[in-house]
């Protein structure tokens, strides 16, 4: 139904979130309030999650399933405010953090898995994903993630997706090349010098950025990539509908300081 080339799609087209060093490293990224490029700050964090505890979810007390969950900011804040919230993150130091801050672990449980994997359990009042990962997954990918949150709410129960912009990722694949030399940062510890290359394939409708890293004093370069899907609208309400969900729209509601992500609601029949 929807255009995958494997070849694309083949190997490790992520980055390494699940390996530990990165993991940790992505950890610092998360926690820092400087910018938002691993988490939002805590401010939006705060507004998105009142917004969810009283526009989608009335205040009354419901099961979260948190996919992508991060180091748990969404789930910690949630569960505080009576939700119980299973979150599920293939980061093995943001899972650590979600658990050792973890509020009250009766309300909220933690995962270190795969969300393509994983058993979600259910059922849940409401699934979220939040911050455009969505959009790292093959379409195929996507669908059978899709399927899976489908089967794991309850009838009427919700899904909120926020996906990255089909404007945000072609312009991401049309950047120009850059270089630039870290002391450290997400690929190394160690003094690393990247160059950071980036491709948009219009006929697949993704974006491939490729990071070649040479730490200071090592003649190896190791390479990253990281593919990035765009869905049109049309594309992602046909998606939500081929695996199950019904009600599918943009939301414009939703409190975000970016026009490079947009919210999606959809719900089972």
């Amino acid at each position: 139904m929807f255009l995958q080339n494997d070849r694309t799609w083949h190997g490790a087209y992520k980055i390494p979130w699940d390996d530990p060093g990165f993991s940790r490293r992505m950890l610092r990224e998360h926690l820092s309030q400087d910018h938002d490029m691993a988490s939002r700050r805590a401010e939006w964090i705060d507004k998105q999650v009142a917004w969810i505890h009283e526009y989608l979810l009335g205040e009354l007390s419901s099961r979260v399933l948190d996919l992508g969950c991060g180091p748990g900011f969404y789930s910690h804040r949630l569960a505080t405010r009576g939700h119980r919230c299973h979150g599920i993150d293939f980061g093995p130091a943001s899972i650590e953090y979600a658990q050792e801050h973890n509020p009250d672990p009766r309300q909220c449980t933690f995962l270190l898995g795969d969300i393509r994997h994983a058993a979600y359990g259910g059922p849940y009042d409401l699934a979220m994903m939040v911050f455009g990962e969505f959009n790292v997954f093959a379409p195929d990918e996507a669908l059978a993630l899709l399927r899976k949150v489908a089967a794991s709410l309850r009838p009427k129960g919700r899904l909120i997706l926020e996906t990255q912009t089909w404007e945000a990722i072609e312009r991401a694949g049309h950047s120009e090349p850059f270089e630039q030399r870290y002391e450290s940062g997400l690929f190394s510890d160690q003094p690393y010098h990247c160059r950071t290359e980036n491709r948009w394939l219009p006929d697949e409708e993704v974006t491939v950025q490729t990071f070649a890293v040479t730490e200071t004093g090592h003649s190896q370069t190791r390479a990253y990539r990281n593919t990035t899907r765009a869905w049109s609208d049309v594309d992602l309400a046909r998606l939500l509908t081929a695996a199950g969900f019904a009600q599918a729209a943009p939301c414009q509601q939703w409190p975000c300081n970016t026009d490079a992500l947009r919210l999606w609601i959809a719900v089972t029949p």
